[in-house]
């Protein structure tokens, strides 16, 4: 998975957590519809449960990985997944800053492999992490 949906997934947890706990309600009152069964509901907020465990973890494995980082590090890289365009449209020596700490991110990241699953449905459920443009500027730092 690349690093910058990691870092998205990072700076818009809270919003990604909402809207998990709106699927989960949902489902929730779906089990009085006759359509489909009380199991079938049950099952599926089990699994969105599921899912906001793995994404718990994977959270505060990221969370200890900016904790290292420099205020100034994680302003450039909230900057960087907050960022609609790629890293070529915001000038060479800001590029070259986002790839630094991008690539200290990255090795930091070394055990990654053990929230493979979080990382896997983190793919599935990414089109809900909306960590909107917040107006905030490299300039700010």
């Amino acid at each position: 998975m690349k690093s910058k949906r990691l870092i998205r997934f990072y700076f818009s947890a809270d919003e990604l957590n909402r809207a998990l706990d709106n699927l989960i309600t949902v489902n929730a009152l779906k089990i009085d519809d006759f359509s489909k069964g009380a199991e079938y509901c049950a099952e599926r907020i089990l699994k969105l449960i599921q899912v906001k465990r793995e994404f718990c973890a994977l959270w505060r494995y990221i969370d200890g990985i900016m904790e290292g980082l420099s205020a100034e590090e994680r302003g450039i890289l909230r900057f960087y997944g907050t960022a609609r365009c790629g890293i070529k449209s915001i000038g060479k020596e800001r590029a070259k800053e986002v790839k630094r700490v991008t690539v200290k991110f990255g090795r930091r990241a070394r055990r990654l492999e053990r929230y493979a699953e979080a990382v896997r449905l983190l793919g599935e459920y990414y089109c809900l992490c909306n960590a909107g443009y917040n107006g905030f500027f490299l300039e700010d730092m």
